[in-house]
C-alpha cells in the first residue's frame, strides 16, 4: 500500500498543498513553523481520524477557514484498483469517505491507511505512563490480528457497563459482568503477550545492528495477579471498586516496562538513546505487520535529526531503505541527513505552501 498523491487544504498553516510522493523516502524540508509537521499530521489524521498533537498546539483548522480537508490517493498494489480516502474536519464534526462511501469508525480509516508515527519527543512514549504503551500494543495488534478489534471493543463495552454499575453503587449488577470481563480480559492479555514476545527480541537485534548496546530487558504486567482467576480477584476487590467507582484491576491497567542495565529506560537513557529505542520499537512493529499480513504501513518520522548524531541518522535511514517502506520524514535543511542514493524525493515547504 502506497500513497500516490496527497492533497491537504486549510490544515493549521497549510493553505492548499498537493504532493506526489515516491514509494521510498520522502523528505519534507522547511524551517520552524513552515508546516512540515502538519503534512505528517494530515496523513496521520487520514489514517487514524485524530491528530497526534495536543489541543494546546492551536486550532487544527486554519484560521479563517471553515474546515480542513485531507485527500489521500492510495495505490493498493497487486492489481487492485486505486482508492481515494477523504477526510473533512469541521469545528464540531468529522466526515470520512473511502471511494465515495461514508466511513463511520476510526478503525475503517486505520484499515484503509495504516500508519506508524514517531514524533520529535520520544520521552513522551516512555515517561507519560503505561497508557501510551498500551495504545501502542493495541494499535499494533489491530493490524496484526484481524479479531483483535472485536475483542478490544468488547472489553471496553463490558468495562463501561461494570464501571457504570460501580458508580451507581449497584454491587449485584457489577458482579454480573465479572465472568464476561475475565473471558475477554484473558483474550486481550494473551494477544498482548504474543506481540511483546515477538517485538522485544527484534528491538534488541535492531539496536545491536545500530551498534547500540543498551542491555535491554522488559517486563509486561497484565494488570492483575497471575496466580488467581480475574473473576475471583474482582470479587475480592468489589468493596474497593465500589468506593472508587471504577474497576481497579484488569487489562486496562497493564504495563509494558523497559529497562536498560536493570534500570527504567526513561531514567537512564539519553534523549538520543530514547529516540533510537522508540524507532526500533516502531520498525520492529512494522516488520511484524508486514510478515503477518503482507501489508506495509506508511512510516511518518518527524525531525529525525533532533537528538541524533550523523551515524545514528544514517543507521535509521538505511534501515528504512532496506525495508522498502514509504516514509515521510521532516527535516530543517538538506544537510541534516546524508542518505545513500535511493528513490528519494524532497519537498520544500515555506509559509504553509510548497516552494
Amino acid at each position: 500500500m502506497l500513497i500516490s498523491r496527497l492533497e491537504i487544504a486549510d490544515l493549521r498553516v497549510l493553505r492548499e498543498l498537493v504532493i506526489d510522493p515516491g514509494p521510498g523516502i520522502n523528505f519534507i524540508v522547511g524551517g520552524n513553523g513552515a508546516g512540515k509537521t502538519s503534512i505528517l499530521e494530515g496523513i496521520y489524521l487520514a489514517g487514524r481520524g485524530r491528530s497526534f498533537r495536543h489541543a494546546e498546539s492551536g486550532p487544527l483548522i486554519r484560521v479563517g477557514a471553515g474546515s480542513a480537508t485531507v485527500v489521500v490517493h492510495i495505490d493498493r498494489g497487486k492489481g487492485s484498483r486505486p482508492g481515494i480516502l477523504g477526510l473533512r474536519r469541521e469545528k464540531s464534526a468529522i466526515v470520512c469517505r473511502l471511494d465515495g462511501v461514508d466511513l463511520k469508525k476510526r478503525s475503517d480509516l486505520a484499515e484503509a491507511l495504516p500508519v506508524l508515527w514517531v514524533g520529535s519527543q520520544p520521552q513522551v512514549f516512555l515517561e507519560q505512563g503505561p497508557e501510551v504503551r498500551r495504545r501502542f500494543l493495541d494499535m499494533g495488534l489491530f493490524h496484526v490480528e484481524q479479531s483483535y478489534l472485536q475483542i478490544a471493543t468488547e472489553l471496553q463495552r463490558i468495562l463501561r457497563q461494570r464501571n457504570a454499575a460501580l458508580r451507581d453503587g449497584d454491587a449485584e449488577m457489577a458482579v454480573v459482568w465479572d465472568k464476561p470481563f475475565q473471558t475477554v480480559a484473558d483474550q486481550v492479555n494473551h494477544a498482548r503477550v504474543r506481540l511483546v514476545e515477538d517485538l522485544m527480541p527484534r528491538v534488541s537485534d535492531l539496536l545491536s545492528t545500530w551498534s547500540l548496546d543498551l542491555k535491554l530487558a522488559y517486563r509486561y504486567r497484565r494488570g492483575w495477579n497471575i496466580e488467581k482467576p480475574l473473576a475471583e480477584q474482582l470479587k475480592a476487590k468489589l468493596a474497593s471498586d465500589l468506593r472508587m467507582g471504577f474497576t481497579g484491576i484488569g487489562p486496562q491497567r497493564a504495563e509494558l516496562a523497559i529497562f536498560s542495565d536493570g534500570l527504567p529506560v526513561e531514567k537512564t537513557l539519553s534523549r538520543g538513546q530514547q529516540k533510537m529505542l522508540l524507532l526500533a520499537l516502531n520498525l520492529a512493529l512494522l516488520d511484524v505487520v508486514r510478515e503477518t499480513t503482507d501489508s506495509m504501513p506508511v512510516f511518518l518520522l518527524d525531525d529525525l535529526a533532533a537528538e541524533l548524531d550523523e551515524a545514528n541518522r544514517r543507521s535509521v535511514v538505511q534501515s528504512l531503505i532496506v525495508r522498502n517502506v514509504q516514509t515521510f520524514l521532516t527535516k530543517i535543511d538538506d544537510r541534516a541527513i546524508s542518505a545513500d542514493p535511493v528513490d528519494t524525493r524532497t519537498f520544500h515547504v515555506e509559509h504553509g505552501a510548497l516552494k
